[in-house]
Parts: C-alpha cells; sequence; structure tokens
C-alpha cells in the first residue's frame, strides 16, 4: 500500500512538473502576424533564445552582439520576439498530408505545433506549445526527423523569448536606411534602374523642350545627343553609388554652348541640370553610407569589447561544496516545501544526481537565473537524505555561483 502510494504522488508531481512546462500561452492556428513594437540588438555573445518567458524553458538557438530581433511585446524580465533565422517548429508527421516539394497541409484539428532547439543539448525536447493548428493549414517543411516529428518554418503568429537584459532597443531614426530605391524614384529612374523612354521630364524649360529626340530636326547635333543619352542611360543602369556623371555633363554642356537658344541647345542645358542635381544626390547617399559604416563598425566593436568584459571573469576564490547542473526536481517541484532542486552532472553519457540544493526560508536567491544552468554550490548545512538506494546529500545553500564549462566563475549572486 505505501508503496502504491507513493508511486501516485510521484506520478502526481511530474505530471505537476510537466503542465508548468507546458502552460505556455497558445495561439490559434489562423492568427494574425502581430505587429513590431521596435527592433532591439543583441548587446552579448551566446545569448539564448528560448521558448517561453523563463529560464525553465528550454533553449531554441544562440545569438551574438550585433544581432538584431524584432520585438512584439515584454513580460516582466522577457522580450516577445518573431522567431529568428534558423529557428524551426516541430509537428508531427502523422498531421501532415505533403502536398508537393516541401508543402505540407495539416489533416487534423487542433495539431500542436512545439518549439524545436536547433542546440544538440536540448534537440531532443518538444514539451514548449507554440500554437495549434486547424485542420487545412499550410506548413512549409524543413526536414523529417527519424522520431516521427517534421521541422517545420514556425508557423505565422509563433514568437519566442529573450532575456531583455541582453537586448537593446534601437530608437526610432537610429539605423540608416537604404536610399538608392528612393533616390531612383526622385531622380526619374524607373525600378529596373534606367531612364524612361522620354528624354526629359524633370527640367523642361517654359515648354520650348522637346521630351522626345525625334521632334528635333536631323542635325549632327540630335546625332550627338542621342549618343549622350545611350551613355547616360548606361550609367544610370548602375548601383546608385557607382554612378558618375562628370563626363556626361562636360558632354551635353559642350552642345548647349554651340546654339543655347535652339532647341538641341535647350534639350541639352536641361539635361545638365538633371544630371549636376543627380551627382549631388550621389554623392550625399556616399557620404550616408560611409558615416553609417562607420557608426555601425564602431557599435560593433563596441559590442564585442563588452562581450568579452562580460565573460572575463576571476576564478571563484573560495572552494564549492559541489557543482552541477540545476533542474526543477519531479519530487519537489515549485511551490512545495522544503524548497528543493535537483543537482546533475551531465559530463557522462547517463545524467547523474550528485543531490538536491535545498533553499533555506530566509533565502534571497532568485534561483529562476540558476535553473537550467552550470552552478557552484556554497553550503551553510548539508546532511544525507536516506531510504533510497544511496544516500542522497542535501546542500542548503548558501550562495549559487554561475559557472562555466572550465568550473571557473562568471557571475554570482548571494
Amino acid at each position: 500500500m505505501y508503496r502504491t502510494s507513493y508511486c501516485r504522488v510521484l506520478s502526481m508531481s511530474i505530471a505537476v512538473v510537466i503542465a508548468a512546462a507546458i502552460c505556455v500561452s497558445v495561439s490559434s492556428a489562423q492568427a494574425a502576424e502581430r505587429p513590431i513594437q521596435t527592433v532591439g540588438e543583441v548587446n552579448a555573445n551566446d545569448v539564448y533564445v528560448r521558448g517561453g518567458p523563463s529560464l525553465n524553458h528550454y533553449p531554441l538557438a544562440k545569438m551574438n552582439a550585433g544581432d538584431r530581433v524584432s520585438i512584439v511585446s515584454d513580460s516582466g524580465d522577457w522580450y516577445e520576439i518573431r522567431p529568428p533565422a534558423g529557428v524551426f517548429s516541430y509537428i508531427s508527421a502523422d498531421y501532415v498530408d505533403m502536398a508537393g516539394g516541401q508543402e505540407g497541409v495539416v489533416n487534423g484539428d487542433n495539431v500542436r505545433v512545439r518549439a524545436g532547439s536547433v542546440l544538440a543539448d536540448f534537440a531532443k525536447l518538444k514539451y514548449v506549445v507554440q500554437t495549434k493548428l486547424k485542420k487545412g493549414a499550410n506548413v512549409t517543411v524543413l526536414k523529417r526527423d527519424a522520431d516521427g516529428f517534421l521541422r517545420i518554418k514556425p508557423p505565422v503568429g509563433t514568437t519566442v523569448w529573450v532575456s531583455r537584459k541582453f537586448v537593446e532597443p534601437i530608437p526610432s531614426g537610429r539605423s540608416v536606411p537604404d536610399l538608392s530605391p528612393v533616390m531612383g524614384t526622385l531622380v526619374g529612374d524607373s525600378d529596373a534602374g534606367t531612364v524612361p523612354a522620354t528624354a526629359i521630364e524633370l527640367a523642361e524649360a517654359d515648354g520650348a523642350v522637346s521630351d522626345d529626340l525625334s521632334k528635333i530636326p536631323e542635325t549632327a547635333q540630335r546625332t550627338v545627343l542621342t549618343g549622350i543619352d545611350t551613355d547616360a542611360r548606361a550609367e544610370l543602369s548602375k548601383p546608385i553609388v557607382d554612378r558618375e556623371f562628370s563626363a556626361l555633363i562636360e558632354r551635353y554642356q559642350a552642345v548647349a554652348d554651340k546654339g543655347k537658344d535652339t532647341v538641341s541647345g535647350r534639350y541639352a542645358l536641361a539635361r545638365v541640370g538633371q544630371l549636376t542635381d543627380m551627382a549631388s544626390v550621389v554623392a550625399t547617399v556616399k557620404r550616408v553610407r560611409s558615416l553609417g559604416e562607420q557608426a555601425d563598425s564602431k557599435r560593433k566593436g563596441y559590442l564585442e569589447a563588452r562581450a568579452k568584459i562580460r565573460s572575463v571573469r576571476p576564478p571563484i576564490p573560495t572552494e564549492l561544496d559541489a557543482q552541477g547542473e540545476l533542474r526543477v526536481s519531479a519530487l519537489y517541484p515549485p511551490g512545495s516545501m522544503p524548497r528543493r532542486y535537483r543537482l546533475i552532472d551531465r559530463t557522462g553519457d547517463i545524467e547523474k544526481t550528485i543531490g538536491y540544493v535545498e533553499l533555506p526560508p530566509d533565502s534571497t536567491i532568485r534561483v529562476n537565473d540558476f535553473l537550467g544552468r552550470f552552478v557552484g554550490v556554497r553550503a551553510g548545512a548539508k546532511r544525507l537524505q536516506r531510504g533510497g538506494i544511496d544516500p542522497v546529500p542535501i546542500f542548503v545553500v548558501s550562495e549559487l555561483v554561475l559557472l562555466n564549462a572550465d568550473g571557473v566563475g562568471d557571475v554570482s549572486q548571494h
């Protein structure tokens, strides 16, 4: 009877943990793409993107200093963002009919889509439900895994999370846009970067300038203008920062100087005005882009330097009582008493429980900052829990310290 009751309690505890883990917001299948509040820039290296707004949600990918994210909302210490490039979702292959190529169609109702991780240590985890798809919904299939799940492009409306302390929102107006399409419109370019068929449209003077070379009498000047126009079109087909108009301006000016009061002379003079304005625009765009590149280079160097400063920490000065990865315990789920967490060793082929970390009633340690991470434990007291196959040590913690892979201190918190 005791054994049966114990098993029931254990099963219920595990169920509570699983329920808590998957208790994330689930949107409907046809939810619209949520608008972006702002764009943010990552300020450190190896920043985790997670399936939900807490350290209890497994990491999906890593980002580095200078990476940009699209922020749609914030929740406490976390930003909700659109999935960065490379992040994918999972869906059971049983509920998807392939429609050709990478396109699939969902064949069931309320089919769960789960967050997938590109990180090897977390690749098998699928408990975070991102959304549910209705029958007939389309998905883009990226890969079929051996366990019966399909990797798919995250559906519209799907979001992921990143700690806001590692992201700096970019103030409106700070970034420098690409002005090429706008400049092309202003100077009369078509989308392909070529001059329209009409000869002049922006600098026609008092109605005396023809907009068609065919209206200029057949003269040597018309032949010259036709050749210059051909070369001008070729120059305008180049990217805006590669355009050079000085030679063309001189050639049009030479025609204008020979007869400013003639139709061909006024035509050439109008072209000089056009190309002079275009040359000024090109020079401005070059300066803007140069300043933008300099600013980006300096900002990237600053972020990389700051990321290195964060990662360089002195070794822990005093000896630790234990070290390992801190996890939520199925036997002691959040909210239970005593407050205990599982400390595991992942260096071998099988995860091994090192012991339990217990928080005293008066502890101010924010344990959520350490869950799922490699930590060192300094214990104010230590005792053994007996009754199992092997006694398990219990460390009554006085301090937790974040460690890197070499067991060197990174950040400490009392």
